[in-house]
């Protein structure tokens, strides 16, 4: 089955949100941060918000945001699809473009689940987000050298 990486446009807001949510990964005791959340239109046209697709619909997507300091907003692999190496090759698109924009670093605040991913890929710990009322757990902050 052919996969296509690309630029996501703002008719893609609604359903780069129903996959976002349909995440196990943010389930159960993570599921607060996502409460309410959902990609808007605006944000798709602004930001740097790449996806990926097959002949079975959106697998999985990624957000840059450049404005301050560059960093991965969101990444999100369909849970059908991980393990098949979509992730990977959505984090090397996301090296990438940052690279294409002149980006030296990229930072990522991740999802306690997903720090061995970003750490397999290359990124490397920088600290820790405390806990927080939406987010009552702490996050661990990289860095990516692109």
């Amino acid at each position: 089955m052919p996969i296509l990486i690309r630029r996501a446009n703002p008719d893609d807001a609604a359903a780069l949100t129903a996959l976002m949510h349909a995440s196990a990964a943010y389930s159960g005791h993570y599921a607060s941060i996502l409460d309410g959340y959902a990609l808007t239109p605006d944000q798709v046209a602004r930001d740097e918000i790449f996806l990926v697709e097959s002949d079975a619909g959106i697998a999985g997507f990624f957000s840059l945001t450049l404005g301050g300091e560059p960093e991965l907003d969101l990444m999100f692999v369909a849970d059908g699809a991980q393990g098949s190496g979509l992730g990977a090759l959505l984090f090397d698109h996301m090296k990438a473009v940052a690279r294409r924009m002149g980006v030296g670093t990229v930072r990522i605040v991740s999802h306690p689940p997903a720090l061995g991913f970003y750490e397999r890929m290359g990124a490397k710990r920088a600290g820790t987000l405390p806990p927080t009322a939406k987010a009552p757990w702490e996050r661990p902050i990289l860095h990516l050298s692109v």
